[in-house]
């Protein structure tokens, strides 16, 4: 499979589009800035993005136990009795299975996701009921816990399945799914659908509004607009949660992520401020200066809830959190056309999401603690895996995008080798890059003939100085728009543009629990204390937390394949008391992808003085986000614990 050329698939997914608007037959009356072009292996292969997906479709999805761990449950239903919390995400295994179609153009992998289809077809009801749980009077099997959650994310993969493939039985069937969850909430006297407490509704109204978008059927539209919550603190959309001041309760961001994201779908198809408004509340929470939710490894979450205190230790950064808010983020980043979105999306990427992947790409963690030991779940099903699966199966489509005058825009820096169509031209497009390792991007055209379009890419603000050559001579590209540089240039065959990112070494400043340390990063990479490499130094010093780090002895790193191919680490020497008056010790410091790494937060000598390593406030961080006129903010009071 790898490294593979598209083969040719049966008639039900032999289509493999982008997933993105190409089979909408309702168009937004609000348009993205970006519109994301996606990437198939063929194009993708040989960077560290593509062997990750490689790794997770081959050595995770592709040995799934499906009838097992899922199909069975399905065709050989059970009373609930008093089961509560039962959930196994057949949705997001067959959403990621798509997707991982498209990408792979391999007929076994196409395959898959036609299997799950039709093996839940033939376990549904007449009226449309799909559930592990056997029928109870009045459909309560409906509302309690899970089994609407299985509903709505496996009518959303359908509806997914449609966009890849064009199969009009998988629309089909998601609209036989959707009018099924429509009976079962009808309108109250109020006109609103409405979800009893105790229901969990993280992806209802997202297939509703994309099932909208490609049947174009109002019903769909009317009922995602309207569909409403019974208020109780894990279910409350996000604009109520924060109305009640978010700091005095411990919300669900997993829950609160999943609403916003097809809020802004509603945004862009009918207007409305309050959908944006929501997000940009969000987006201020997580990264104000000084007290955002944000955490060093670009997620965010404590025991599931939404948090402030920094804290790294335990049920941190739940991996259906990461998920999400990678596809928040490039939701705003599309919207805004801003892209120093791209900086928190590359942060997520090579920390807390393949983070919370095993080496040998089998395992998936539920939490990504950054301080203490990972455990990778040991079984397939629930909601991380799946969530984490769509997540990595979605990174295709955020390399590059295409701007609103035909220009292109480049997000991550990856190999990759993509034919776009300018103004009817052909424009190849190779960058060749050993990012993360290396900051070194080369980018080779190859045009039918010569044409005329702005290329644009992401200026990273970890960055101190970007320097980029057009056919080795410097060039000086227009830097106005924030987070990108832009290049409008006749295009020619044999043009190549290099780019020089400097990847050095920077101390990010702790916040919260964490003031007083420090992180050490190299371009989007964080940097952890391997338990494993450090065993001795353990004896000396059980808590690397109270580590005090020379910033004089880190010098470049050396190569470290222990973890992935191209992978990095660095010695480090450092006092192991709080004074730095004990005689040093030579730490080993890898990338946080190391599942061996049990602290990323350490103490330094001087936190005004770290020469020759600059220190700075985390560059993801904005400024505290100013009142309008006559506007109150809520008073924060001490995050709960």
């Amino acid at each position: 499979m790898r490294n593979a050329k598209h083969s040719q698939c049966s008639a039900a997914v032999a289509v493999l589009v982008s997933v993105t608007g190409i089979r909408d037959v309702v168009k937004p009356i609000i348009g993205d800035k970006l519109v994301p072009v996606g990437l198939a292996h063929s194009e993708m292969a040989g960077g560290e993005l593509d062997r990750r997906i490689m790794d997770l479709i081959e050595k995770n999805y592709m040995v799934l136990n499906l009838d097992r761990d899922w199909l069975d449950k399905f065709k050989n239903r059970t009373d609930r009795g008093d089961k509560s919390n039962v959930y196994y995400g057949i949705g997001k295994v067959l959403d990621a299975g798509s997707l991982f179609a498209q990408y792979t153009g391999e007929q076994k992998v196409a395959e898959r996701a036609q299997y799950i289809m039709d093996q839940l077809r033939s376990s549904r009801d007449s009226d449309g009921y799909l559930g592990f749980w056997n029928v109870e009077t009045n459909n309560h099997q409906n509302v309690v816990n899970w089994i609407l959650h299985e509903q709505e994310y496996i009518n959303l993969a359908l509806v997914r399945n449609y966009r890849v493939t064009g199969n009009p039985q998988a629309l089909a069937d998601a609209k036989t799914m959707a009018d099924y969850i429509m009976r079962m909430f009808p309108p109250n006297d109020r006109g609103e659908h409405l979800i009893p407490s105790g229901t969990s509704i993280a992806g209802i109204t997202e297939n509703f509004v994309e099932l909208h978008r490609v049947s174009g059927e109002g019903k769909y539209l009317e009922f995602a607009r309207t569909l409403q919550y019974e208020p109780h603190w894990y279910y409350l959309k996000p604009f109520d949660a924060w109305e009640k001041n978010i700091a005095q309760a411990r919300y669900h961001v997993y829950v609160m992520l999943s609403h916003m994201y097809p809020d802004m779908e509603l945004y862009r198809l009918i207007g409305g401020e309050d959908y944006l408004k929501k997000s940009l509340w969000m987006k201020q929470e997580l990264i104000e200066q000084g007290r955002g939710g944000l955490l060093v490894t670009g997620s965010t979450s404590q025991g599931e809830h939404f948090t402030y205190n920094q804290d790294g230790a335990g049920a941190v950064e739940e991996s259906c959190v990461t998920a999400y808010l990678l596809r928040w983020i490039d939701s705003l980043m599309r919207l805004d056309g801003d892209m120093r979105y791209g900086d928190i999306m590359e942060r997520t990427i090579y920390n807390a999401l393949f983070g919370a992947q095993s080496p040998d790409g089998r395992r998936i963690c539920y939490f990504t603690p950054f301080t203490g030991k990972r455990d990778f779940q040991q079984h397939d099903t629930f909601c991380c895996n799946g969530n984490f699966r769509r997540a990595v199966a979605e990174l295709p489509q955020k390399v590059y995008y295409r701007t609103l005058y035909g220009g292109i825009a480049l997000n991550l820096f990856t190999r990759s080798d993509k034919t776009f169509d300018v103004n009817g031209k052909s424009v190849e497009i190779r960058q060749e890059t050993a990012y993360p390792t290396s900051g070194e991007v080369k980018l080779s055209l190859v045009c039918a003939e010569p044409v005329a379009f702005a290329f644009q890419f992401r200026t990273p603000r970890w960055a101190e100085k970007l320097e980029c050559a057009v056919n080795g001579e410097p060039c000086a590209p227009d830097k106005s728009r924030p987070g990108c540089a832009v290049i409008k240039r006749v295009w020619k065959s044999g043009d190549t543009l290099v780019l020089s990112i400097p990847m050095g070494w920077r101390f990010v400043r702790g916040r919260g629990l964490q003031d007083g340390r420090v992180a050490l990063l190299r371009g989007p990479v964080l940097f952890t204390f391997s338990a494993t490499l450090n065993a001795d130094v353990l004896k000396r010093c059980p808590n690397p937390r109270d580590l005090v780090l020379d910033p004089t002895s880190i010098g470049e790193p050396v190569p470290d394949n222990r973890i992935r191919p191209d992978g990095q680490k660095v010695v480090v020497r450092a006092w192991p008391n709080p004074e730095h008056t004990a005689a040093q010790v030579a730490i080993v410091l890898t990338e946080f992808v190391d599942p061996d790494g049990i602290e990323v937060y350490f103490k330094v000598p001087d936190l005004k003085d770290t020469r020759p390593v600059r220190i700075m406030d985390d560059e993801l961080l904005s400024e505290p986000r100013k009142p309008a006129k006559d506007e109150i903010i809520l008073e924060r009071s001490t995050p709960p614990g």
